[in-house]
């Protein structure tokens, strides 16, 4: 395995390369050659500048920058893509460029990414996101997650304020205060600042502003009795590693991420923070409140924060991939159209396996793109363990159940996987869109209202278990291994049609294995006729509702049965549900 790993630091300011700096160290303390690529000069490799522009910059709000005839911008990717094919690297960390990340991520190469503040519910910043191997982001982990995020929250990766500061010994003075500003400009100026410190005849204030700034302002801040910064994610990581009391004066700045950062100070009584910049009598009392604060930076969780960050990255370069994955399904060839729509809008690569109820090869040459496997009868759950087993005999480490009249969300494969690693020992499920006549699509869910739908990328632990159901689950192959030596997976008592998924849950909730509902993982059950109650399966109703009696004390599907006993067509005879005819 190749021990390279890419790192690209955005050229704006200094934060972004100060940032991947630390980061590099500590991939280097892990044993990785980590190799910095940016246009600032300080870089390790250092790449074209494309600051040109150019019209259409953003593809119709697809990218952010990417404009027409941009000499530059050809040059600066032409150069990462010779370094990539010379460095063979692992893994790559972005910090940070949608264009970047996508661009390496098309190379082959896994990516890491930096999460950012504020408003990033755009395009470009989501597919970033969604392509990304992990998302590190430079804050506290109690801090919430931003509504921007929640959908990749399994990826995520809250390490802390990265600083390259450390307190020093230097005793504070209370009457000092430090003013920083950052590189990206400000709403202040010089005559703001005179006016302030007139306001302030016992203070003395020092300026690392413009041409002022000090390479290393460790002794400047761990000395000041106040420190007045803008809302950066470096200057607040770089504060609270100083332990330093803080005036938050956020800047508008792309995203409005400044402000976002600065709320969350705020709520926290980390720092004081003003929206705006104070008239000049404020100031004394300002700073008072800064100074009397004794904020606990310690929350900010910067001590180890780039260690944990490197090794969020380490892992993308160590198990980059996913699981094995295989979808099974059970079909016969009345179901082979259905079948094939289902394989074929899959993401290519993934092995789907089909239990074939009867005439296998007749729904292999129907739909080529499943392995079809004959299941030992009719029987629906007979056929689900046959198509497990083939998975685990395959070497799949994930299973995906999917009846074959649904089709896979885009994310169905992947929201699985993430709640699987966060939860092995469990069994999830996705809601199911039920579609119209004619309908095809796996965009623009309306998931069946009797079954929990939780936000994109959360889970939530299942209170109703009768509430599963088999048209959509997942598991790993130790847990379904589990299941089989506990209960035998599907009870291949039933026969036909009903009351075997109900069992199922039954049994998860018996032998204490959890069954959770995975927000976003949609299937979409293509449109077949149904009749209500399912006269056709009266029969095995009856039987199976006999057996799961015997064995769980209550009658399922007891709207069916009730519908049945209205029509005519069944009655309850000495406890027993029987024919009347």
């Amino acid at each position: 395995m190749s021990r390279t790993i890419g790192i690209y630091a955005h050229h704006h300011g200094s934060g972004h390369i100060h940032r991947c700096r630390e980061i590099q160290r500590e991939l280097r303390a892990l044993g990785y050659d980590a190799v910095l690529l940016s246009t600032d000069p300080r870089a390790d490799v250092v790449l074209p500048d494309d600051s040109g522009g150019g019209p259409e910059p953003t593809a119709r709000a697809t990218l952010h920058y990417a404009p027409y005839g941009n000499a530059g911008l050809r040059q600066r990717f032409a150069a990462i893509a010779g370094w990539i094919a010379a460095a063979d690297p692992a893994a790559f960390f972005v910090d940070v460029s949608v264009e970047v990340a996508a661009f390496v991520r098309l190379t082959g190469v896994p990516v890491a990414t930096i999460a950012m503040p504020g408003v990033r519910d755009d395009a470009p910043h989501q597919l970033a996101y969604r392509q990304a191997d992990a998302i590190v982001a430079a804050w506290p982990s109690w801090v919430g997650l931003p509504r921007h995020l929640r959908p990749h929250a399994a990826r995520v990766h809250a390490v802390g304020g990265i600083s390259r500061l450390t307190r020093a010994s230097t005793e504070r003075d209370p009457s000092h205060v430090l003013v920083m500003a950052g590189n990206g400009g400000s709403t202040w100026d010089e005559g703001d600042w005179e006016a302030v410190q007139r306001a302030c005849p016992g203070h003395r204030f020092t300026f690392l502003t413009g041409g002022s700034r000090v390479d290393d302002p460790t002794e400047l801040l761990s000395g000041a009795g106040v420190a007045v910064i803008a809302g950066g994610q470096n200057s607040i990581a770089d504060v609270a590693a100083t332990g330093t009391p803080a005036v938050v004066l956020p800047q508008p700045r792309p995203y409005a991420e400044q402000a976002a950062s600065a709320r969350v100070l705020e709520e926290a009584g980390l720092a004081v923070v003003a929206e705006e910049f104070p008239p000049a009598r404020q100031w004394p009392e300002l700073l008072q409140r800064a100074g009397e604060l004794r904020a606990d930076w310690s929350r900010w969780e910067t001590f180890g924060a780039a260690r944990r960050a490197a090794e969020a990255i380490a892992g993308v370069a160590r198990g980059a991939g996913g699981p094995a994955t295989a979808v099974l399904s059970l079909a016969d060839a009345g179901r082979a159209r259905h079948l094939a729509n289902q394989v074929s809008l899959l993401p290519p690569g993934v092995e789907h396996i089909t239990a074939a109820l009867s005439a296998p090869a007749e729904l292999a040459r129907a739909v080529p793109g499943s392995r079809v496997v004959a299941a030992p009868s009719r029987n629906l759950a007979a056929a689900r363990n046959r198509a497990a087993r083939e998975a685990l005999d395959r070497g799949a480490e994930v299973l995906v159940f999917l009846d074959a009249d649904c089709v896979a969300s885009g994310e169905l494969l992947t929201l699985y996987a993430e709640a699987l690693a966060r939860h092995p020992d469990a069994v999830v499920a996705g809601p199911v869109t039920y579609m119209e006549p004619g309908e095809l699509r796996t965009t623009d869910p309306a998931p069946h209202p009797a079954r929990p739908n939780p936000p994109a990328g959360t889970t939530e632990a299942a209170e109703d278990y009768n509430l599963f159901w088999s048209l959509s689950f997942a598991v790993t192959a130790a847990t379904w291994r589990r299941i089989a030596e506990a209960f035998g997976g599907f009870d291949e008592g039933y026969t036909g049609y009903g009351g075997e998924d109900t069992d199922f849950a039954r049994n998860l909730e018996k032998h204490g294995i959890d069954l959770r509902w995975v927000g976003g993982a949609h299937a979409f059950h293509q449109w077949h006729p149904v009749s209500s109650p399912p006269w056709e399966h009266l029969d095995d109703i009856l039987a199976n509702a006999a057996y799961f009696r015997s064995k769980w004390g209550q009658w399922p599907m007891e709207g069916w049965l009730r519908e049945f006993e209205k029509a005519g067509a069944i009655a309850l005879v000495d406890g027993t549900w029987q024919r009347t005819g």
